[in-house]
């Protein structure tokens, strides 16, 4: 120690009294605890008594404190106290600024200067004592300082450590040291009495102000000296506090707001206090960090808004939460440093006893991504063994490793990259290094540096509460239309040029433009100092000259960004709406210049339609923020194909619908690029590079074998289509399956020649063979043996002709064999003018081979009386194919007469039942034109001859009417009462009518002509409703809204075998009813995205106006009958609505007890299932929703009595069984399934509970006579 220095010690200050214990406690130990609270003298006086304690040691003292201010502002004071100057035996040093020479013994500095120490000087030989100020907080940099200075005490016994904290969790932190010794000191100076006054937390948001204004207005009466410090959580709180005091206690009080991004000058007005009594609402900021003058009383919210880092979404929330005993305490010592304090707390002491002690460690809660990589860096070992005093979570640390190997600073064994290497040496968050990394690639590293220079400071922007409207207009000069970070180089190229003399000038333009003058300055020193670290790459750069690219300065700088973001990028879903990775729904933050606000008096968008909306498709964001949701801030336009090049080691690739492509000529697969589940990009690509094999397999089936046109032109392809063809024409005509055995053979045959080739295109395929071609000729021929495998094929090319004559012509004749198929059977090909000649004797006997096969098929098909007089069959049939010629009359009259003649048995056409020949016994007549194009194709001949008629007119004469009739785009019934038809023409004596409809479109209606009754009455269900929609606009809308009002969120999830519908909405909920409007009619689509209320409203809504909104029967057309409509449905639209909400509900709470019950029935959730299912509205007529509870009913009595006698249930269910089979649709004409359906449920409600009676005459007759 200098003989001339005269160390001191305030007598006023608590340590003071504790200076002799705390100097040989320091000489004695190697780490001191020393716990104070604030006011306790422990900042100032603590390096002085290093001083005394240790005056021949060598190196330096140093004291670390978490800010700037404090650093800067203690040191001062420390140099002012031991009388000497500043820069010299007591300095300064934080980023940007060195104010420490040679001579320096006590060295002030943040907490990161002395971290980036550690880089160049592991051992810190510099230091002989180190003090941690300020521990309690916890911070990323505190935490780690600790944790390396665990190992580094015992590499260096001679180095001392002091850790100093207002509050601190002392066993923790001597345990951590080897249960060093702890020194508390008391730091009030005056006693402070706690209050608890906790308020109603009914309205917790203007509770906490309310109760905050009434605890001053209290304080103020009470005392008439001393000012009040309130502890609010957030910036809106203190502004709706602020705004509430000033209304109530006048002018005589000052009022002052304190958070931290307020502008430098307003801060300082709280360190300067005038002679009006003071109010200073503050945020968690005036805990620890600053002393406000003058404070005598505090008001504790109890509340703060905490930062928090989810590592699994790589989201950043701000919750507003309790703070720990530990903050209250802090808060409470405020108070007591002018005289007796008073602490409020706005909450009970009940509550307090049960918070935790001490506030969360950030690096429990923060992102760790820049601490695992300086820890790789200085190779400080991994972050899972750090001797952390509190480590990070497993899922935090993983999340670090993630987002490092999403940068590429990692590799899968998380080893630093090159590109790691680089980013930590940046003094930067490795996001932003990545962003500056990839800005040398893509030229823009100047515009890149001003930019991450500008995210590493808070926002310069500022909104004075009394200046708020001109804030807003001078920072719109800023606002760049598709990026929030093109703002910040806006703000840098209107700002004056860096240099010695800009400072005047800079706080002229921070003014105008009402930006923070300090955070400025702070952008340009860290510009400056990146500007320094990547000098040479500039210079390179400079060097290189433009970058040839077809991509603007912009977009290459939004690059960098999402190089630096990728698990930060969205895709737009609705208005300011986005889906994030995850499947997150994120809200673009109000202050973004994409956010898009809508316009005064701009109309509302239609039901279904989307709002116009420039907002961009893709878009990154600098952070994604929880506060009150899940915000997007800082944000820009992108394009998904940067996304899938600058993500390519983090996509995922699906793959499917893999199929051969005719017109690209090779097999192709959908490959969708996903990142973060997003889907980036969607295309085409070689299936031959993703599965080789399987590529062959389908390039095979699609282009050797099932395509038979493929442009291949290689010799073996036209020698095995002729080889195959041969074969499979004789399987064809015989409808021998074999068939499918040749396409199987053939492929097979390939498949073993093509093995190992990787064959999956055209190009390929004529490679390897020409290759081969030469030393073997007929490579890839295929031979009739190896694909019959010796069996015999042939047929009588005499009973399976290619044509048959007809009349005086000659017709062709084609056979597929394809069960099920529309074409399967046989097909004639006849011109329009043969066709309405054509008999169905002549088309049905055509074909000799068939003949023997459609006898015997008829011949079954007969009554059993009449069929026994045949037996046996089979000889009757080949003696009437042999005998029986048709003629040019009806088939089964002629059919019937020869058996009847040749047998002497009576047999009628009316004795065979419809269908009762198979469709590929019955032949397909295909219509041509003169230009033998296919005109109509059928195998109902009249139905053909018709159609015929109908196309042989030749004139224009419909075409004429229909523009002269017809009428479009109506949205009224303005054309007055439609006459069903009118004759269009007289055709050789033959009227030709067109029928009068009523067509749907989007919004309108037309008036249209139709060939037939039966379309024009179809057509027109969806006509009349359009019109009644229209018409009833003010009715539907309420009853829109009288669906939505009775919504309960949440009950679509309920479980149905646990809990009832309460209302209408809960059983609508439950059944997660899908709308689908009936036929004909048009409706406002289901958004895609709609959520469950949406669909069931909509579901509804259909139902009530399928029911409601039509005419029975449709014609006539008229204006009274359509008037009518609309008056019946608007007086009776209430009932209706109510009754339907009522069914439901009563059915559904129906369908839950019976799904409830212990004992149940084999098959009785089926039957529910049955009658209730998901879709019910959509799939049960409104007549039929009234007996669907009589029907639950009946299950209810068969299951109470299933209970009693199984064995009579199980009779009664053989008996239901013989007609409930799955395949009644097949045997029932379809236009009859709704009347069987719902007579087979009167049946079962007859058989198991008759007493519930049934709504029609049903019986087992009824039922056998409609499955025929």
């Amino acid at each position: 120690m200098s003989p001339t220095l005269n160390i001191r010690y305030p007598a006023d200050l608590p340590i003071t009294a504790r200076r002799e214990e705390i100097v040989a406690a320091i000489r004695q130990h190697q780490v001191v605890i020393l716990a104070g609270e604030t006011g306790s003298g422990k900042t100032t006086q603590l390096p002085k008594m290093c001083l005394e304690a240790l005056p021949e040691a060598r190196g330096k003292i140093g004291c670390t404190q978490p800010r700037r201010v404090a650093a800067m502002s203690v040191s001062k004071r420390v140099a002012e106290e031991l009388n000497v100057p500043w820069g010299g035996l007591v300095g300064c040093k934080m980023r940007f600024a060195d104010d420490t020479s040679r001579d320096t013994r006590v060295k002030f500095m943040t907490d990161g200067i002395l971290l980036a120490e550690i880089q160049s000087d592991p051992m810190l030989r510099g230091y002989s004592v180190l003090i941690l100020d300020e521990a309690h907080e916890r911070s990323l940099n505190i935490d780690f300082l600790l944790g390396y200075l665990v190992g580094l005490l015992k590499k260096r016994p001679d180095l001392k450590l002091l850790v100093t904290s207002a509050t601190i969790d002392t066993e923790a932190f001597s345990k951590a040291f080897g249960n060093a010794p702890i020194i508390e000191v008391s730091g009030r100076l005056y006693p402070v009495e706690i209050r608890y006054k906790p308020f109603e937390e009914e309205d917790e948001d203007m509770g906490v102000i309310d109760a905050a204004v009434a605890a001053v207005e209290d304080a103020l009466i009470e005392s008439n000296d001393g000012d009040i410090l309130v502890f609010m959580p957030t910036e809106r709180d203190i502004r709706d506090a602020r705004d509430l005091i000033e209304g109530r206690i006048g002018n005589g009080y000052e009022v002052l707001p304190l958070f931290g991004r307020m502008a430098s000058a307003e801060q300082q007005r709280i360190f300067a206090p005038g002679r009006k009594r003071r109010v200073v609402i503050a945020t968690n900021v005036a805990e620890t960090s600053i002393t406000i003058p003058r404070i005598r009383y505090v008001i504790d919210s109890g509340l703060a808004r905490v930062s928090r880092y989810n590592a699994r979404t790589r989201t950043k929330r701000l919750p507003v939460e309790a703070v720990s005993q530990s903050s209250a305490n802090q808060r409470a010592g405020r108070a007591g440093r002018v005289q007796d304090g008073v602490c409020i707390r706005l909450f009970s002491q009940e509550d307090y006893l049960k918070r935790e002690r001490f506030t969360m460690p950030e690096i429990q809660r923060a992102n760790l991504a820049e601490v695992i990589l300086r820890m790789k860096a200085f190779k400080l070992g991994d972050i899972e063994s750090f001797p952390f005093i509190n480590p990070p979570t497993q899922a935090a640390v993983r999340g670090g490793y993630e987002l490092l190997r999403e940068l590429g600073s990692l590799s899968d064994t998380h080893e630093l990259t090159s590109l790691g290497h680089e980013l930590a040496k940046l003094p930067l968050d490795p996001t932003l290094g990545r962003m500056l990394l990839q800005a040398r690639e893509e030229r823009v590293l100047p515009e890149m540096l001003v930019i991450a220079a500008g995210l590493s400071i808070p926002d310069p922007r500022e909104r004075p509460e009394e200046k708020k409207e001109q804030a807003n207009a001078a920072h719109k000069a800023f606002a760049a239309p598709d990026s929030d970070f093109m703002t910040l180089w806006k703000i840098w190229s209107a700002s004056p040029e860096p240099g010695q003399r800009s400072r005047n000038a800079l706080g002229k333009f921070c003014k105008s433009g009402f930006l923070s003058f300090t955070r400025m300055t702070e952008w340009r020193d860290i510009w400056k100092q990146l500007t320094e670290t990547f000098d040479r790459d500039l210079r390179e750069s400079a060097a290189a000259g433009e970058l040839k690219t077809n991509l603007s300065v912009e977009d290459r700088i939004h690059r960098c960004i999402l190089a630096g973001q990728l698990s930060h990028i969205a895709l737009k879903e609705g208005k300011n709406i986005y889906k994030a990775g995850g499947n997150r729904e994120v809200m673009l933050f109000p202050g973004s210049n994409l956010y898009e606000r809508r316009e005064k008096n701009a109309p509302h968008a239609k039901p279904g339609q989307q709002e116009k909306s420039k907002q961009p498709a893709w878009i990154v964001a600098g952070e994604i923020v929880h506060t009150s949701q899940l915000f997007a801030r800082t944000v820009a336009k992108i394009q998904p194909d940067w996304i899938a090049e600058l993500g390519a080691h983090l996509v995922q690739y699906k793959y499917s619908e893999p199929q051969w492509h005719a017109k690209a000529g090779r097999v192709l697969v959908t490959q969708r690029t996903l990142l973060h589940g997003l889907e980036v990009k969607r295309q085409s690509i070689d299936f031959g590079k993703v599965d080789a094999v399987a590529a062959t397999d389908l390039f095979i089936r699609g282009a050797l074998i099932d395509n038979r046109d493929t442009p291949i032109t290689l010799r073996f392809y036209k020698h095995n289509h002729t080889v195959r063809e041969k074969i499979e024409t004789m399987l064809t005509r015989v409808r021998d399956n074999r068939v499918y055995a040749i396409d199987e053979r053939l492929f097979t045959f390939y498949q073993r020649h093509l093995s190992g080739a990787n064959i999956s295109s055209i190009h390929d395929l004529n490679k390897f063979v020409n290759e081969r071609a030469a030393e073997q000729p007929s490579f890839l021929c295929v031979t009739e043996e190896e694909l019959t495998r010796g069996e015999d094929f042939a047929c009588d090319p005499k009973l399976f002709p290619d044509q048959v004559s007809v009349g005086n012509s000659v017709l062709p004749v084609t056979y597929q064999y394809r069960p099920g198929e529309e074409d399967d059977g046989v097909t004639v090909r006849v011109p329009m003018q043969i066709a309405a000649h054509l008999t169905s004797a002549q088309v049905q006997w055509m074909v000799p081979g068939l003949r023997e096969e459609i006898a015997t098929v008829l011949m079954r098909a007969l009554p059993r009386a009449l069929r026994r007089s045949f037996m046996p069959i089979e000889a009757k049939a080949r003696e009437v194919a042999h005998e029986f010629d048709p003629g040019t009359g009806d088939f089964f009259a002629t059919f019937a007469s020869h058996l009847t003649r040749r047998y002497g048995i009576d047999v009628k056409p009316e004795d065979w039942p419809p269908n009762s020949l198979p469709g590929h016994l019955h032949p397909r007549v295909e219509v041509l034109d003169q230009k033998k194009n296919t005109l109509m194709v059928g195998r109902d001949l009249s139905e053909i001859q018709k159609t015929v008629k109908k196309r042989d007119v030749k004139s224009d004469a419909w075409e004429k009417t229909v523009a002269r009739v017809e009428r479009h785009a109506l949205k009224a019934w303005s054309f007055g009462d439609l006459p069903e038809s009118l004759v269009v023409e007289h055709v050789a004596g033959v009227e030709v009518r067109g029928w009068f409809g009523l067509a749907a479109r989007e919004h309108e209606v037309d008036v249209r002509l139709y060939r037939t009754r039966e379309e024009a009455a179809r057509v027109s269900v969806g006509g009349v409703r359009k019109l009644a929609e229209i018409a009833l606009g003010k009715d539907l809308v309420w009853l829109m809204k009288e669906l939505r009002m009775l919504n309960i969120p949440g009950s679509g999830s309920a479980n149905l075998t646990k809990q009832l519908p309460v209302s209408f909405h809960a059983a609508l909920s439950q059944m997660h009813v899908g709308g689908s409007s009936s036929a004909g009619a048009t409706s406002a689509p289901v958004a895609k995205n709609s959520s469950p209320a949406d669909q069931m409203q909509r579901s509804a809504y259909e139902h009530i106006l399928a029911h409601a909104l039509r005419l029975d029967p449709v014609f006539p057309l008229t204006e009274k009958r359509f008037l009518a409509l609309c008056d019946t449905v608007r007086r009776e639209l209430p009932a209706l609505t109510h009754r339907v909400k009522s069914l439901v509900t009563q059915v559904q709470e129906q369908k839950g007890k019976l799904l409830t019950l212990s004992k149940r029935y084999p098959g009785l959730e089926k039957d529910v299932q049955r009658l209730v299912p998901p879709d019910v509205l959509a799939v049960t007529p409104h007549a039929q929703l009234t007996h669907l509870a009589r029907y639950l009913k009946a299950i209810q009595v068969r299951n109470d009595r299933w209970i009693a006698n199984a064995a009579k249930d199980d009779a009664k269910a053989d008996l239901i069984a013989d007609f409930a089979f799955d395949a009644w649709p097949t045997h029932v004409p379809k236009s009859q399934h709704e009347t069987y359906r719902w007579m087979l449920e009167e049946f079962r409600v007859q058989v198991f509970a008759p007493e519930l009676g049934t709504a029609q005459p049903v019986s087992e007759k009824r039922l056998e006579a409609m499955l025929g």
